[in-house]
């Protein structure tokens, strides 16, 4: 159950870092980033690639954790920092988008991804 739960983990983070990847075309940033100071516009994309790296780093190791037996405290603190990361997601949404269905839709997915790696560390302890 650990590795399946580590390996959905692991596709639904690849296909989260791929949907940052059409944030350009999804978001019209070609009209919409121009409307932002050069040094906003910036930090904005860089931030984006930033996210889109942590995503993937986060689906490898949830693969490579699912090939092991045991977690180590590496792999324990990688699994906190996943749950870390969408915590936070999961927080600020509010008061950055406030209220409606795409949002909620975002809450859910990250409270999935919470739920699933935290039962990895539940799981860790039996």
């Amino acid at each position: 159950m650990r590795k399946a739960v580590l390996y959905g983990g692991g596709v639904i983070n690849i296909l989260l870092a791929v949907f940052h990847m059409f944030f350009w075309s999804l978001l019209d940033w070609s009209t919409e980033l121009p409307k932002l100071s050069v040094l906003n516009r910036g930090v904005l994309q860089i931030a984006n690639v930033i996210i889109i790296f942590v995503i993937l780093y986060f689906a490898v190791m949830s693969f490579v954790m699912a090939r092991h037996e045991r977690l180590d405290v590496f792999g324990r603190s990688i699994i906190i920092c996943i749950t870390g990361f969408y915590a936070i997601r999961l927080v600020l949404g509010y008061p950055f988008f406030g209220f409606n269905y795409e949002e909620l839709g975002v809450w859910i997915v990250c409270l999935i991804i919470i739920g699933a790696y935290l039962s990895v560390l539940r799981m860790e302890k039996r």
